[in-house]
């Protein structure tokens, strides 16, 4: 098989897994993840439900891959970086960027986190794809810094900050609605806050700015 054939094979495959987890993310927000069947989503994306068996072992699964952290390229540029820096501040910046490049993927990962408040049922899911995660970047973490994975808990404890810094930055933004600018500042405070040790600052720039947004001043109030 030539690597063309094989190409547009894979790509068809992806396509249709793309068709199927789109179909089952519309329905669970029209009606809810309890009320959605196996049928309706093959139905929906003009598949068989076994071709859906063949791509997701549950509905679950199938709505969570609509809206995933696409973290492959940002853990493969972790992984090349020539820098001498902290892996959490690393890791940062290349979140930063992310979000400045690519703001409609990471508005997607916040949507799955709107969708898990109201379909408890997702969460166990999403859990569990953290965790995977959790544990290949704390992988690379241990083979960027010379540690041992399996040993120390150095490269575990940067790789689930730099998680809990990543989702908390998605929750705020998506719970507040703030617009796709304040992403990438949310980002770079969590990310700065986890590296100097969760010390929380009086009144960092970032929070104040946030504030201020969500809580306008009436037109008719006075300045102090």
């Amino acid at each position: 098989m030539d690597d063309e054939h094989l190409g547009l094979r894979e790509l068809k495959k992806r396509q249709t897994r793309d068709s199927i987890s789109a179909a089952a993310l519309k329905l669970t927000e029209e009606k809810g993840l309890s009320e959605v069947t196996i049928e309706e989503i093959a139905r929906e994306a003009f598949v068989s439900p076994r071709t859906i068996s063949n791509y997701f072992a549950s509905k679950e699964e199938a709505v969570l891959a609509a809206g995933p952290v696409a973290t492959e390229q940002v853990l493969q540029d972790f992984s090349t970086s020539n820098s001498d820096d902290p892996p959490l501040e690393v890791l940062g910046r290349l979140m930063s960027n992310y979000a400045r490049d690519y703001p409609e993927c990471l508005r997607k990962a916040a949507r799955m986190v709107e969708l898990e408040e109201a379909n408890p049922s997702l969460r166990p899911f999403r859990l569990a794809r953290e965790v995977e995660l959790v544990i290949d970047l704390g992988r690379r973490v241990a083979q960027r810094t010379g540690t041992d994975f399996a040993a120390d808990v150095y490269p575990s404890l940067v790789a689930s900050a730099a998680s809990a810094a990543l989702l908390t930055s998605l929750s705020l933004w998506a719970q507040a609605g703030f617009p796709e600018g304040r992403l990438q500042p949310l980002i770079e405070e969590s990310f700065s806050l986890a590296s100097a040790g969760y010390r929380r600052r009086a009144a960092s720039p970032i929070s104040v700015q946030l504030e201020s947004s969500a809580t306008p001043q009436s037109p008719d109030a006075q300045p102090v």
